[in-house]
């Protein structure tokens, strides 16, 4: 058997290539278009979705925005928190409980509340409050 290009001629050989070779090629554009545009597809999707009810959160208690700028408002509150804890607590306990409720940034309100004195470490690497 001899294999020669006048066979592959003969037989559309060549025309069968180049569709093939153009197929793949027009095939392989398309997926490289549908991925590229992909963010615009999921987009609309999600827009259409807006109007579905979603998992309800809790809400956060009115007042709570200004929790750092109001340092009385902020000890009551997390005195509240520490209500169940005892006379002296854990400082990661009461963070949980923040973090728990939702509270704005718990870390930095239980740092402020220590430079500031309200929190008082009880040298066992526990904590009180100012006025306990």
């Amino acid at each position: 058997m001899i294999f020669d290009l006048s066979r592959i001629a003969a037989n559309n050989g060549w025309a069968m290539a180049f569709t093939g070779a153009i197929l793949v090629l027009s095939g392989l554009s398309i997926l490289a278009l549908i991925i590229s545009q992909l963010h615009k597809i999921i987009g609309f999707f999600e827009k259409q979705t807006k109007g579905l009810p979603v998992e309800e959160t809790k809400p956060a208690p009115v007042g709570h925005a200004d929790l750092l700028n109001d340092l009385e408002a902020t000890v009551t509150l997390y005195q509240s928190l520490t209500a169940g804890l005892g006379e002296r607590f854990d400082l990661a306990q009461l963070y949980r409980l923040a973090h728990k409720d939702q509270l704005p940034h718990p870390h930095l309100s239980l740092r402020t509340l220590r430079e500031n004195g309200f929190l008082i470490a009880s040298g066992d690497g526990t904590f009180s409050w100012k006025n306990a």
